[in-house]
């Protein structure tokens, strides 16, 4: 959408853009649209629901553009050596190939360092990033109503001889100048910063498409057309979980607490992975979208000659270059809804002086009614914040909820954690922070840290990413390990944890005592665990590029395969393993009967197990329905619950809860009825 585009349907009537909804990008080629609205009856209701689409619209520009580049501020570039290895000798010479490699992972390191500026100001900087501001926007349209409502009701009193309200509306009119500067000081720090990255990213676009790197990626035509397809077709499914904070309606923004919408591109020494960079939503599940993008491998079938440096390479190059030609649009996209916005906030003062101007004395209350009721139904006046989580090279498949018996814990957006009351029927904070938690009805343990950057709470948390654990008896916490976790998994009172030490990268267990933890063989391959489950007292572990399960036989000290099919997700309970594998069927796998899993369900995303052994499931098609699969039924028999869940979890009792779409937490009732449960304090 270019600038003109922009300033038209900024100008043009609220019923012209309303009735079929703004066009949003959410990511590179990806679009979303904001829920349609009747158009307003009074001109004055008309100029509040103008108002709010453009401040929606530049808010969540502002939102998107700074995940992406949190994102691409996160990627990383291994150091390969390119040297002759027979029986494929390069076709390139080795020594022009290194060089232009080591140039551009230089340039990368100052295009990072522009990008983290974006988010975090350099210290001494006399600007604030321009992250930070993103609350600013929405505030604004609580400090207008405000005035406007003084304005309508005459506090400002009346000159003799002056119509109605005159006097007020010149407040009114300073007021929205003041706003106006605002948005233009955000809007220039937007451009200066946002013309640099863009620069600098097509710089090293460029530098991919010629020279040596040029001729690297075409020798590797087939391979780099599939991964680049494979990139593009992930992030647009990770936008499309973006598209949630739009479509659940425009009253989500009041709690917006959106991750990376783009992918971070990773390096291991097991071989590479694209994930996404963060969480859409607060309790939203990553396994089922973390697997879908570890299937890029797959794709590209990379694994056979991985020891080919020029292939990974070619193959890193080409995720890198897809997702820097998406800083472009994505900036200019940001800068044009803000200019927008700008735009709008000049014409107010006299579009508003004339809309009530016009109106007769017993209109007014109507008017003010009215531009009340569209500013609650935005609900902007509660300021957003935007969460930006770590790089998941520090963190795998995070648990935003945890269950034991009736006692539910949460960790809310600013990553803080939480425990329901039943009593109370309200939420307590528990005084930490953590990035992941998980019970298993007794035990409850986290990952120990905070959101990286939080724009709107002005907060930076550290994170050690430490193991620690809760004593629910005297309610304190306890650090149990030495080394950072990306994931942990507890049962039949043991724990687990996948260190991110480097070098590591094994299954630990832990002893009981202290911080003392025993080292488990690595997987084969050699490979790391993406996602680990303990059920019926064996650990299970899922590896991140082969997606293989396993079981470890502690008689043997090895590790045995589960099943011959690709898995993308694994949840424990009641004693028995839940299954989804690459083509979304469900399995269930009983550990102490042995035997192959047995498959319960097809088109699932995400699975819960229950107690008894039944599953809840998130289908896959249509997305977002929830079902209660009885496992004992043959064949295994399907409930509908609910239309529209993003997340569900089960607890060590018949206990289930789900989030929906819009954000709200649900507990399902044995009788199967759903209650909802109140909002976290800082939602």
């Amino acid at each position: 959408m270019g600038m003109n585009a922009t300033m038209q349907a900024a100008t043009a009537p609220a019923v012209a853009t309303l009735g079929r909804g703004r066009r949003l990008l959410m990511a590179p080629g990806v679009h979303a649209r904001l829920p349609a609205r009747p158009p307003a009856v009074t001109r004055l209701g008309q100029i509040a629901q103008a108002l709010v689409e453009q401040t929606v619209a530049a808010t969540l520009s502002l939102a998107v553009t700074s995940t992406h580049l949190h994102a691409l501020a996160q990627m990383s570039a291994p150091a390969i050596v390119f040297q002759e290895l027979p029986p494929f000798p390069s076709p390139l010479g080795t020594s022009s190939l290194q060089a232009a490699y080591n140039a551009l992972r230089d340039q990368l390191a100052v295009f990072r360092s522009g990008a983290e500026s974006w988010i975090t100001p350099r210290r001494g900087a006399e600007m604030p990033s321009v992250l930070s501001q993103l609350a600013s926007m929405p505030r604004l349209l609580a400090d207008i109503t405000r005035t406007l409502n003084d304005a309508l009701v005459g506090r400002y009193g009346q000159t003799a001889g002056q119509p109605a309200c005159t006097y007020s509306l010149k407040v009114c009119e300073r007021a929205l100048r003041r706003q106006g500067e605002a948005v233009s000081a955000l809007l220039a720090a937007a451009s200066q910063q946002g013309q640099w990255l863009a620069t600098t990213a097509g710089t090293l676009v460029g530098a991919t498409q010629t020279g040596p790197l040029g001729q690297l990626l075409a020798a590797y035509g087939g391979e780099v057309k599939a991964m680049t397809t494979a990139v593009e077709q992930a992030r647009a499914g990770v936008a499309a979980e973006a598209g949630r904070i739009i479509g659940a309606g425009v009253g989500t923004l009041s709690s917006l607490t959106a991750g990376v919408v783009g992918l971070t591109l990773c390096w291991n020494p097991q071989g590479w992975a694209m994930i996404p960079g963060g969480a859409i939503g607060m309790d939203a599940d990553l396994g089922a979208l973390q697997a879908q993008l570890g299937k890029l491998e797959a794709l590209i079938e990379v694994k056979v000659d991985r020891w080919r440096q020029e292939q990974a390479a070619a193959l890193l190059l080409a995720g890198m270059r897809v997702q820097l030609q998406g800083v472009a649009p994505m900036l200019q996209a940001t800068q044009e809804e803000l200019a927008a916005l700008v735009w709008l906030l000049g014409t107010l003062p006299a579009e508003m002086s004339n809309a009530l101007g016009a109106l007769e004395a017993g209109e007014r209350e109507a008017a003010r009614e009215e531009w009340n009721a569209v500013m609650a139904d935005a609900a902007l006046s509660d300021t957003p914040a935007l969460h930006l989580w770590p790089s998941p090279t520090h963190l795998s498949a995070p648990s935003k909820v945890a269950v034991a018996g009736d006692d539910i814990f949460r960790i809310g957006p600013s990553g803080r954690m939480y425990q329901y009351c039943e009593t109370t029927r309200s939420w307590t904070d528990m005084k930490e922070s953590a990035l992941s938690c998980v019970s298993d009805g007794y035990d409850l343990v986290a990952i120990d840290g905070a959101p990286a950057t939080s724009a709107g709470l002005g907060m930076t948390g550290p994170s050690s990413y430490q193991v620690k654990l809760y004593d629910r008896f005297t309610q304190a916490w306890a650090v149990i390990s030495t080394f950072p976790a990306t994931c942990v998994a507890v049962g039949d009172g043991d724990i687990y944890a996948v260190s991110q030490a480097t070098g590591d990268g094994r299954i630990h267990r832990y002893n009981g005592k202290g911080k003392s933890w025993t080292a488990l063989p690595m997987l084969p391959g050699p490979d790391v665990a993406a996602q680990i489950a303990v059920a019926g007292g064996v650990v299970f572990a899922l590896a991140n590029n082969s997606q293989t399960l396993y079981r470890y036989n502690v008689a043997r000290q090895s590790w045995g395969r589960v099943g011959r099919f690709a898995c993308q997700s694994i949840r424990a309970g009641g004693g028995k393993l839940g299954i989804v594998d690459a083509d979304n069927r469900a399995y269930l796998h009983d550990p102490a009967a042995g035997g192959a899993p047995r498959q319960v369900g097809v088109c699932v995303g995400a699975i819960a197990p229950l107690s008894t052994g039944d599953q809840l499931a998130i289908a896959s098609h249509p997305p977002g329905a929830l079902w209660h699969i009885d496992t004992t039924a043959q064949p295994p028999q399907r409930t509908h619950l609910a239309p529209d869940a993003v997340a569900v979890f089960a607890g060590d009792a018949e206990s289930a809860y789900y989030t929906d779409a819009r954000g709200a937490f649900h507990r399902l009732t044995l009788d199967g009825a759903t209650v909802t449960l109140p909002p976290l304090p800082e939602a």
